[in-house]
């Protein structure tokens, strides 16, 4: 087996906390709309498209008020927007701590950029990774299979000497059909559980 010499991780519900449905909740109360329906916007190809950066934060602002027939102003509704983004997971910066002394690691994240930069902002130890593939600037989310074709290039490396961590099996196989190792986890003892199959001791 190739040495691994890169650790790649998901954002969202690996490294920190997400409350999808803590912004669900205000926006139904704050928009008096019933929460199925802003439930639907969640993850939809409009969202999806906003995380593939194919609209900017001011057009997705102005399609929601115009869809929902809300009258938040812009800056209530990124309040709102940003509720999804949590603190960091239990144990998380100090397993990153360790890692980053004997690894390469990155960030391979779906992800807006309202909420990456709030992420920059309140999460200490994002920069303590040297490479972020992030869907609005790539312009693809996983598990597109681009996305990982992408990152092998990125870093002039194989897959084989890659780990991907992701809370979600179907990125992660999306991954492997580049040679990625993979790890399914969404804590630190989950993590450093699958990183001790491929013989990293933390």
């Amino acid at each position: 087996m190739n040495e691994i010499k890169h650790i790649i991780f998901d954002l969202g519900n690996v490294l920190i906390k997400i409350h999808p449905n803590k912004a669900i909740l205000t926006f139904s109360d704050k928009c008096n709309i019933p929460i199925e329906e802003i439930k639907t916007l969640f993850l939809s190809n409009f969202h999806k498209a906003f995380m593939k950066g194919l609209y900017n934060p001011e057009e997705f602002f102005d399609i929601i008020m115009t869809k929902y027939q809300c009258s938040l102003s812009q800056s209530e509704y990124i309040d709102i927007w940003n509720e999804v983004i949590g603190k960091p997971k239990d144990g998380i910066e100090e397993l990153i701590m360790v890692l980053k002394s004997k690894f390469t690691l990155s960030i391979c994240s779906n992800i807006d950029p309202l909420h990456w930069k709030i992420v920059e902002q309140n999460i200490d130890f994002i920069h303590y990774f040297k490479y972020y593939f992030l869907s609005f600037q790539m312009k693809m989310i996983k598990p597109n299979l681009k996305v990982f074709s992408h990152i092998l290039n990125s870093l002039s490396t194989a897959g084989e000497q890659c780990v991907f961590i992701d809370d979600i099996q179907s990125n992660v196989k999306a991954a492997g059909k580049y040679g990625f190792h993979g790890i399914v986890a969404n804590n630190s003892k989950q993590i450093i559980k699958g990183l001790k199959k491929y013989n990293i001791e933390i």
